[in-house]
């Protein structure tokens, strides 16, 4: 019997080169803070034992998306044009009592009471959301914490802010060569008084407060901003009028504040002051921190940030801080023993 393929040679095709996606925010910047923490949570996809940051920052993020449909009527018409509760704040003392009643109804097997206000309601649907994924407030203190700057934020900038969003979750890429860069920012603010793209801006949320930042982290952001600005012009055409990072982190105290606090937002103004050139240098740096990434990735080689490039507090909740000697200014965490 003859074999029909005896001979027959197929050339190996060479293999294609997949482009990586690579997010503004939760790589390049996650990176450059401390490649060991990107390496260790977003690569290898170790569980960090408290998802702090994870938690206290998706919920603020999903809680204000509710607000902002809530607004604009997405769920139930009847509320389109009313900001959440009319700006109303409950006390932390309220806040703790209704709390307090749900464990209490949950202990005796009793239906929970209803939410006082709609943002106590769309923030523990949040959380019953997050607590699914295994990713819950490490304390009473900070659960608390996030709600009260919530209410705060939706007192003080709901009244004028929710009027002016065009869109929210606003996907924007942009395709290079070795990689596709991408980012959601949080909000596209338009100018009530003309709706043209170059006219908007963009509103990105950040859960920390300003006042500390490290000056790594202040420039990463102000690269962040002009990545954004570029990314928004590849998708409509021209640049937004400005860029505004908002701390939300500063909000918090005692009290609502009646005014928004000066350290509360980093504005960077397009048409005033950027140039093409340094939107270049933005993109360039978020290529260089990509191709870094690449490389740790093909040696598995993941170097935790230098003593006074990142900040103390991002130190303090990290997992792997036992082990490292950037805490403390280089001196390492002392080992606790029984």
């Amino acid at each position: 019997m003859t074999n029909p393929f005896q001979g027959l040679s197929v050339p190996l095709t060479a293999s294609a080169s997949i482009k990586r996606r690579y997010s503004v925010t939760q790589d390049v910047v996650s990176y450059r803070r401390c490649a060991r923490q990107y390496g260790a949570f977003n690569v290898h996809n170790y569980a960090p034992a408290h998802q702090t940051q994870l938690y206290f920052g998706t919920v603020l993020h999903q809680v204000l998306d509710r607000c902002h449909g809530h607004f604009q009527g997405l769920v139930n018409s009847s509320t389109k044009g009313q900001v959440p509760d009319q700006g109303r704040v409950l006390s932390d003392a309220e806040l703790q009592q209704h709390f307090a009643d749900i464990r209490n109804a949950i202990d005796n097997g009793q239906p929970q009471p209803a939410p006082p206000t709609d943002l106590v309601r769309y923030f523990l649907e949040v959380e019953q959301g997050l607590r699914s994924q295994g990713i819950r407030a490490i304390t009473p203190d900070l659960r608390l914490k996030a709600l009260r700057i919530i209410q705060y934020f939706n007192a003080l900038e709901g009244p004028e802010l929710y009027a002016r969003v065009r869109d929210t979750e606003l996907r924007l890429q942009a395709d290079r060569q070795s990689h596709i860069l991408h980012g959601v920012v949080d909000l596209l603010v338009e100018n009530p008084n003309n709706a043209d793209p170059s006219e908007c801006e963009i509103w990105d949320y950040k859960g920390m407060s300003r006042v500390g930042l490290l000056r790594a982290d202040l420039q990463t952001y102000l690269f962040q901003m002009r990545v954004y600005a570029h990314l928004y012009e590849l998708k409509f055409g021209v640049l937004p009028k400005r860029v505004v990072l908002y701390f939300l982190g500063e909000l918090d105290g005692d009290r609502a504040p009646h005014t928004r606090p000066a350290n509360a937002t980093l504005e960077l103004a397009i048409h005033n002051g950027m140039s093409s050139n340094e939107i270049g240098e933005a993109m360039q740096a978020f290529a260089d921190t990509v191709k870094e990434i690449e490389t740790s990735r093909a040696q598995d080689h993941w170097p935790a940030a230098s003593p006074g490039e990142i900040s103390e507090q991002d130190c303090a909740i990290c997992d792997l801080r036992w082990d490292c000697a950037t805490p403390n200014g280089g001196q390492g965490v002392a080992l606790r023993y029984p």
